[in-house]
């Protein structure tokens, strides 16, 4: 998988978290968290490091099993870029 393919999956799920309602401030605030290093990653100039990645596949997979059961769409599309980022090596 190219990094275009990478960063357009990163793009749709920016795009759900933004949607994602029935949250709680806590929930909110760690998905705003998340929303915040999808674009850092996406708005970068250079290539995002191999770290920036390892982030923020650990903060989806924090994510997933938080929102699991509440969230089944959301924790779909988090799934799904977490596995572009593991066939990728991350």
């Amino acid at each position: 998988m190219d990094d275009s393919d990478l960063r357009d999956t990163l793009e749709k799920l920016h795009q759900e978290l933004e949607q994602t309602e029935n949250l709680d401030d806590e929930a909110r605030q760690r998905l705003e968290h998340l929303m915040g290093d999808i674009r850092t990653v996406l708005d970068r100039e250079e290539p995002p490091t191999a770290e920036h990645y390892q982030s923020l596949g650990d903060q989806l997979n924090d994510a997933i099993q938080r929102y699991e059961i509440s969230h089944p769409s959301l924790t779909a599309a988090m799934s799904h870029a977490l596995d572009i980022l593991s066939g990728v090596g991350i």
